[in-house]
């Protein structure tokens, strides 16, 4: 039974990591450039402006937030936001996640 424990955890972690994925809302990257600045964009603005998204939260306080974006050559891209506890933007990352299968 142990040797079953590793295989069902690396399922659900690969599992988990699709679903949030494509749970997040898709948003030109443009208007996610133009809404989320870094030390002054708070949680309620970029709610605002962009929408739900797809928010993981953490007992610290800080929050995590995802958006896709269509990205060249038919990827998808995918667009993290950090919120610190006091709800303004602390780091952002973007890149290419996927291709889209046409």
């Amino acid at each position: 039974m142990k040797w079953l424990v590793f295989p069902v955890l690396a399922l659900l972690a690969a599992c988990s990591g699709t679903r949030a994925l494509q749970a997040s809302k898709n948003v030109p990257y443009a208007t996610l450039e133009q809404t989320v600045h870094l030390g002054s964009s708070t949680r309620e603005q970029v709610r605002a402006a962009l929408g739900e998204s797809t928010a993981i939260r953490f007992d610290s306080g800080n929050e995590v937030w995802m958006y896709t974006y269509p990205a060249a050559s038919g990827a998808q891209g995918e667009y993290v936001i950090l919120f610190g506890g006091d709800g303004v933007v602390k780091k952002v990352r973007s890149g290419d996640v996927y291709r889209v299968k046409k």
